[in-house]
């Protein structure tokens, strides 16, 4: 019996059969963390077979990622938040993380993934947000523009397996397509969809709204792979590159 894994950075992930390709390939899905510091990086794929390991390994460049960056200058006593939204926000990111550390073996998705929307983009992924000169977060999605009630789709085949009302997030859907890959769709004004409910690619899971901590109305959408946020836009054109005749969207 064999199996074959690649480690990257202290970590391991599974290689998968490419169903969307002829012949006999395999891919594996590795993210980079939005704060890894440009380098160069060893990735070791490991194949084992009867117990023993051949290893064959590659350099890896890590580039500085291109993002744009607000720098705001607040008081320091503005945008605090009290004690019992601080547990309550805690609660939120420990369930969410349970939930991002899980992958399920079976890719759900079986053609190329979708935008969730057709409208502008007006916050991509990446926006460091510099506070009184020190970065403190960075934009970890990628938002569209939406009026409240606008339909918001899925973007694959996939299990709902979170809905609920988040502090920041407001009404939210995540959705798990398998292999370690989920999509989040945040500040709904609607749900179209329930939990544990299997939705279909462009399947219509709520209406877009201004709830959580938000300025307005609009979609803020993520991608997480094997518990690390991506960049939605990026890894939609690289995962569509899977497949050898992606079809006309």
């Amino acid at each position: 019996m064999s199996r074959i894994y690649a480690a990257f950075e202290g970590k391991r992930y599974p290689f998968y059969r490419d169903k969307f390709s002829k012949g006999r390939t395999f891919y594996t899905l590795i993210p980079v963390s939005y704060y890894a510091k440009p380098k160069e990086s060893r990735l070791v794929v490991v194949r084992v077979e009867n117990g023993k390991k051949q290893y064959k390994s590659y350099l890896i460049d890590i580039y500085k990622g291109d993002y744009r960056s607000e720098r705001l200058h607040v008081a320091p006593s503005r945008a605090k938040i009290n004690p019992k939204n601080r547990r309550r926000i805690a609660r939120e990111r420990k369930e969410a993380m349970q939930i991002y550390k899980t992958s399920t073996p079976k890719l759900y998705i079986r053609k190329p993934i979708v935008p969730p929307l057709s409208s502008k983009i007006t916050s991509p992924f990446g926006t460091k947000r510099v506070f009184n000169g020190v970065l403190k977060s960075f934009h970890s999605g990628t938002d569209y523009r939406a009026k409240t009630g606008t339909p918001i789709r899925s973007v694959a085949d996939g299990r709902v397996v979170l809905i609920k009302n988040r502090f920041f997030a407001g009404n939210s859907v995540i959705i798990d397509h398998g292999q370690g890959i989920y999509t989040g769709y945040y500040h709904l004004s609607r749900f179209k969809v329930h939990k544990g409910e299997f939705v279909q690619r462009g399947q219509v899971i709520g209406l877009a709204g201004a709830t959580g901590r938000v300025t307005g109305p609009h979609l803020h959408f993520t991608v997480h792979v094997n518990g690390m946020l991506v960049d939605p836009l990026q890894f939609i054109d690289t995962f569509n590159g899977l497949f050898l005749q992606p079809e006309k969207i």
